[in-house]
């Protein structure tokens, strides 16, 4: 009975420690202990889209989009204009970010905070992750971004359908007004090179959630 209960509270410690571990893994702020922009990672590959335009096709590509998804960084006008879109993504929990305007447009925090304050009007959450529309990032920008705790992005490379991957890769995508896309050879680059999440890609950890019957 002593050594019954001796397993049982070693395995009761090893269990708080687990989850302490997890509870500090889990929020992918702390990527980074200072501000950094994170622009390639150690496994595998992580495929990103930079979405400020519907593309026909696009939404039909949402729809049969099936797991492993890509990061979608969306335009907060573009969540904005596309409720049926931004529906789908919700329903498919297809992971989200923030994409932001040109760096040169950031004169001062206003345009920032009104665009982190949309994004969680619609997600209900500040997003992990934002990237300007030119990849750049002031010093201020910088550190304004820091503060609400989100980690900034730039991609390795952007995506073409020759492309050679080599391990570590950030792909993006851009899905802007004029962007040539075609999304059938997307999803065959995206069959024959299976992406991963920045967490997995950054830290080489996987987590999978159970789903309950309704």
């Amino acid at each position: 009975m002593r050594k019954t209960l001796l397993l049982l509270a070693l395995a009761f410690s090893v269990l708080l420690f687990y989850q302490k571990e997890i509870s500090t893994i889990l929020p992918t702020f702390n990527a980074t202990n200072e501000p950094a922009i994170i622009s390639k990672g150690h496994y595998g590959q992580t495929l990103i889209l930079e979405v400020t335009f519907s593309h026909e096709g696009f939404e039909t590509w949402l729809e049969d989009l099936k797991a492993p998804y890509p990061l979608l960084l969306l335009d907060s006008a573009w969540i904005e204009r596309s409720p049926s879109m931004i529906k789908i993504i919700k329903d498919k929990r297809i992971p989200t970010a923030l994409l932001g305007h040109n760096s040169t447009d950031y004169i001062d925090n206003k345009l920032l905070e009104d665009e982190i304050a949309l994004y969680k009007k619609h997600f209900d959450r500040e997003p992990l992750w934002f990237m300007t529309k030119d990849y750049m990032f002031s010093e201020d920008l910088k550190q304004h971004i820091f503060s609400h705790r989100i980690n900034m992005l730039a991609p390795t490379v952007l995506w073409h359908k020759d492309l050679s991957i080599e391990e570590g890769m950030i792909v993006s995508v851009p899905v802007h007004v004029d962007s040539s896309i075609d999304f059938e050879q997307l999803t065959l680059f995206m069959q024959q090179n299976p992406v991963v999440s920045i967490e997995e890609n950054l830290f080489g950890y996987q987590l999978k959630t159970k789903k309950f019957p309704q």
